[in-house]
């Protein structure tokens, strides 16, 4: 479910449990997903929402996982958790913050980006200012909270500056995000651009059909796979239709991670540019792809994205840039591949969720003994 809280919570659950911690994942249910999943130390719980799409929520959606969530947490049965861990403030934290205070459980917060104010401008602007009490007393009270990226941490202690933010990164799965087999340096054929994202303002997707549409772009030989849906998606399949590269702009919707993996393998170049960040799992699996990022110079980001390295750069809303960035990999494939290698590399070296895992794991077991 979701899009970086689902891939982030599912990784750090499985590691939690190679460290030997069980672990239960309470989440929306939806479409005929089973209502709960055990194998071992894990279990998963899907709660009855009105959730009608698996990439993203509104917050009546969001309103009705807590009107489900914060009463089973209460009356769920069973041991009592040694800790409850949220993805966001809200929904999850407020979901979890009435098991914290009757029951005495620490309560871990991990900032995701939606619910830092100011992390995307304008369209949540009137949402945060509504719930930033509520979410000062989550914080407030959480036994520690985390955000994914120094850029993230830095923009919530502006508005929790009464909390020690410390930093819990996304990680990458080796193993399941890897080259294809029989690689990229000589393949013929269209190059392949690929965005996976929510398909809003704030990814830049409009940016992006713009820089594709334009004259140093319309006719070099390239695709674009864009995985994602959004309220946006109808407005810019029409855009690229109205500039005659609607043939070339290949609108899958969302899809499965399989389905994702898949593409990863026959892409050459993914394009982020992003008007705003936390931590991007999808530019960590790319890279661990072994292909170039084509992403923007903002927190998050350019943590992971090596200039000139691990791809390429530009400034948030510099079409110029976007434009130049993508004709310089189309038209050199050895410099593609170049990057690929240093990017897989780099993520391997230095990014895993095992890390991410023993991290959490250490702020759990401090909140812990403190409780005690």
């Amino acid at each position: 479910m979701g899009g970086g809280g689902g891939t982030g919570s599912k990784y750090l659950a499985r590691e939690l449990v190679r460290l030997g911690h069980e672990v239960e994942v309470v989440t929306s249910r939806y479409g005929k997903l089973p209502r709960e999943f055990r194998k071992n130390r894990f279990r998963i719980r899907r709660l009855p929402v009105l959730r009608k799409r698996p990439g993203q929520s509104n917050p009546i959606e969001m309103l009705s996982y807590v009107a489900t969530a914060a009463p089973y947490l209460l009356v769920r049965g069973g041991p009592k958790p040694d800790a409850v861990v949220s993805f966001h403030t809200i929904p999850s934290g407020l979901a979890a913050w009435p098991l914290s205070l009757l029951r005495g459980v620490p309560h871990i917060t991990l900032f995701r980006g939606g619910d830092v104010p100011g992390w995307l401008d304008g369209s949540l602007e009137l949402y945060h200012r509504i719930t930033l009490p509520l979410n000062r007393a989550i914080v407030k009270t959480s036994a520690a909270a985390l955000a994914n990226s120094h850029g993230l941490r830095d923009l919530a202690l502006k508005s929790f500056p009464q909390k020690d933010i410390g930093v819990l990164y996304n990680g990458v799965a080796p193993g399941v995000f890897a080259p294809p087999n029989e690689g990229r340096a000589n393949r013929d054929g269209s190059v392949r651009l690929l965005f996976v994202g929510r398909v809003t303002k704030q990814k830049g997707v409009d940016l992006l059909l713009e820089a594709l549409a334009g004259d140093r772009l319309r006719n070099l030989d390239w695709r674009l796979d864009l995985i994602g849906a959004g309220p946006q998606l109808a407005e810019y399949r029409e855009f690229a239709a109205n500039h005659d590269i609607g043939d070339r702009v290949v609108c899958h919707g969302w899809l499965g991670r399989p389905e994702v993996r898949r593409m990863y393998g026959d892409a050459d170049i993914l394009v982020h540019p992003s008007r705003s960040e936390g931590m991007p799992n999808v530019v960590l699996e790319a890279m661990a792809s072994a292909f170039p990022v084509v992403g923007t110079n903002i927190a998050g980001t350019e943590q992971l994205v090596k200039h000139d390295l691990t791809g390429l750069l530009i400034e948030r809303d510099d079409l110029d840039g976007l434009t130049e960035a993508i004709e310089q990999l189309i038209n050199d494939r050895p410099t593609r591949v170049q990057m690929g290698e240093e990017g897989r590399r780099f993520v391997m070296e230095n990014w895993s969720w095992q890390a991410s895992a023993k991290k959490l794991e250490s702020v759990i077991r401090d909140a812990t003994e403190k409780q005690e």
